[in-house]
């Protein structure tokens, strides 16, 4: 698993400031100002984006966007605050931790840190049922030690397997004293040497070979375990390819598919918007519309507007300056695009799309709906949905 710290180059020295309180908890961290291509962020995977007012004006801007959005999609994404500066569209309205008083950013790195530590932990797969006998309450507390941290718990490891090495030291020193002169004992001799080193320390007859077997069991259960844990699964260690399925939520198989349109529009529009899909509607249309003010930006990958994006059978976005400004129309667009769905760019009034919009509409129809007579707009949408 890797985490991912993003930052615009202006903000360098925090991401490495950052990076080395993460690398102390045990994570592998990369830095990426958006210069060189990473991989996508897998499903072991944890995006953080240092967010600035350079950031705004960086020029690997929205690379570093898209890769954000492609984590919040997947419940992947933990935002932090450099400074008061906006961020991108599409991410303003998304929890962010504040770290912008630097006097304080100390503390605000392990905040960003024990958030990381959720993601991974929300990631590993379910633990197995119990498991009885004292080997396998040791094999539950050495995964329980290891899940808490993200990391193996390496000393808790070999103050466990002190014992056994105790007693294993202790039975060869025995087995070579007996097998030294004329007549070399065997294992009666053995087992009697073992009980007598046992009673000159304290212990009552017949108990210390009992312990010499316990200690044993012992440090064979904890080596049997760390041995596991490093040929675990790839999905908790990263330390190989993961299968296309494996990758993310948004690789499973995607809903059944439905002639339902989903329309994008900004709250600000909606007494535009809504008569023309009402008279669409009435044309034997289907289209999913929110009414509601949008789904909570927190819901994620499984939030009812994915849902509703991904069994779609096309988007339709009402181009606006008001959508333009829109968070939630930026996450939908973006949506749209990532699970393939046709995009039809609708304009309701004259605005410019900004960059990172204009990329999605690269080479789609637009329709300038405000261009055409109130009466005959439900028809000529109608049209343009084809």
């Amino acid at each position: 698993m890797t985490v991912y710290l993003a930052h615009a180059p202006a903000d360098r020295d925090a991401a490495e400031a950052l990076e080395k309180v993460i690398e102390r908890r045990g994570q592998f961290v990369e830095l990426d100002d958006g210069q060189v291509a990473m991989r996508p962020i897998q499903a072991s995977d944890v995006f953080v984006l240092l967010v600035s007012q350079a950031l705004l004006f960086a020029t690997a801007r929205l690379r570093l966007e898209q890769r954000a959005l492609d984590a919040w999609a997947d419940g992947r994404l933990i935002l932090v605050k450099l400074d008061h500066g906006i961020a991108p569209v599409g991410l303003r309205d998304l929890p962010a931790i504040d770290a912008s008083f630097e006097a304080q950013r100390e503390f605000k790195w392990n905040e960003v840190a024990d958030a990381i530590r959720e993601k991974i932990r929300a990631s590993l797969p379910a633990p197995p049922a119990s498991e009885g006998g004292v080997a396998g309450r040791v094999r539950s507390k050495l995964r329980t030690d290891d899940d808490d941290e993200g990391r193996p718990n390496w000393w808790l490891r070999l103050v466990l397997l002190i014992p056994g090495l105790w007693a294993l030291a202790v039975s060869g020193a025995i087995w070579l004293t007996n097998r030294i002169g004329p007549t070399p004992g065997g294992l009666t001799e053995l087992r009697q040497g073992i009980d007598g080193y046992g009673m000159r320390n304290g212990l009552p007859g017949g108990v210390t070979e009992w312990v010499f077997v316990g200690a044993n069991l012992l440090m064979l259960a904890v080596i049997v375990t760390s041995i596991a844990k490093l040929v675990r699964s790839p999905l908790t260690r990263g330390e190989a390819p993961i299968s296309d399925a494996e990758q993310s939520p948004a690789s499973a198989p995607p809903p059944k598919q439905t002639d339902t349109v989903f329309v994008s529009y900004a709250r600000a529009n909606q007494d535009d918007v809504l008569p023309v899909i009402d008279g669409a509607t009435k044309a034997g249309r289907k289209f999913w519309v929110d009414q509601q003010g949008g789904v909570s930006a927190g819901d994620g990958w499984a939030g009812e507007i994915v849902r509703a994006i991904r069994s779609a059978g096309g988007v339709v976005v009402m181009c606006s300056k008001a959508a333009f400004e829109s968070d939630h129309v930026k996450r939908e667009i973006y949506l749209a695009d990532r699970y393939s769905k046709k995009l039809v760019p609708v304009f309701i009034e004259q605005a410019e799309p900004p960059e990172d919009f204009e990329y999605f509409f690269a080479g789609v129809q637009a329709l300038k709906l405000f261009e055409t007579p109130e009466a005959e707009r439900p028809a000529a949408f109608m049209r343009v949905l084809g």
